[in-house]
């Protein structure tokens, strides 16, 4: 991959603090009208517990920004910032996703923030994003943020489609651009509302390492041309 598109993490090094908005990722999901699942539990804990999501929704935190945004940017409107350049070492980015429990193998690149202000993700299901001003899985450090359409025009039913049926201990592999297998052990699957969405616990870039999935599930909604739910995997690192 172009050495152009690694970053160089030093707090923000070579990239953008972003802002992120309610809208980020929250619509950015959409597939063909024909795969519609039920709803599906609203949150499994690695204990099996089904937990009812918090209906609060307070202002997200910028990811890897030391102060929260005193509002919800509206969408399509996100605050960007200058970062340091840093000199450090680039770190790997995410080049496949395999999760054998629900029989996914998916290529993944490098992606920003698209101009409606939402986490930019390829337009086919095919493809999975990899947020890139997030952290890498050799980074060690902060949230590692995958995401991909449930389905698409080219790929109806995409590989994350059935992320709705991830359960806690199964195990999810990265493998990154120099070869190097990343392995994790899924904690928590959460089935969430997009409207108003706090996706900001889900971007940290500090504290302890973790990978997160995410995709669309939930009722489909005709006016939108979506669905109504993101699905949210978590998991641990196994190494």
């Amino acid at each position: 991959m172009n050495n152009h598109r690694r970053r160089l993490r030093a707090g923000h090094s070579a990239g953008l603090a972003l802002v992120l908005s309610a809208a980020l990722v929250a619509t950015g999901c959409a597939t063909s009208a024909a795969e519609r699942p039920e709803s599906q539990a609203a949150t499994v804990s690695a204990s099996g517990e089904s937990q009812e999501p918090s209906a609060s929704s307070p202002s997200p935190e910028a990811p890897g920004s030391p102060e929260a945004t005193p509002s919800v940017p509206s969408p399509g409107s996100i605050p960007v910032q200058p970062a340091d350049q840093g000199q450090q070492e680039p770190t790997p980015e995410p080049a496949q996703l395999l999760y054998p429990g629900i029989d996914a193998d998916i290529p993944v690149e490098p992606r920003g923030v698209a101009e409606d202000g939402q986490m930019d993700i390829p337009d086919d299901a095919a493809q999975a994003a990899w947020y890139e001003y997030g952290k890498a899985p050799a980074d060690q450090v902060g949230t590692t943020v995958i995401s991909a359409h449930a389905g698409s025009q080219e790929t109806p039913v995409g590989p994350l489609y059935a992320l709705k049926d991830s359960r806690p201990g199964e195990e999810v592999t990265v493998l990154d651009e120099a070869g190097v297998a990343h392995h994790y052990e899924v904690t928590q699957v959460e089935q969430l509302g997009k409207d108003g969405l706090d996706f900001a616990p889900y971007f940290e870039r500090t504290g302890k390492h973790r990978l997160v999935l995410i995709t669309c599930g939930g009722q489909w909604i005709d006016e939108r041309g979506s669905y109504a739910d993101n699905i949210i995997v978590v998991a641990e690192p196994l190494d």
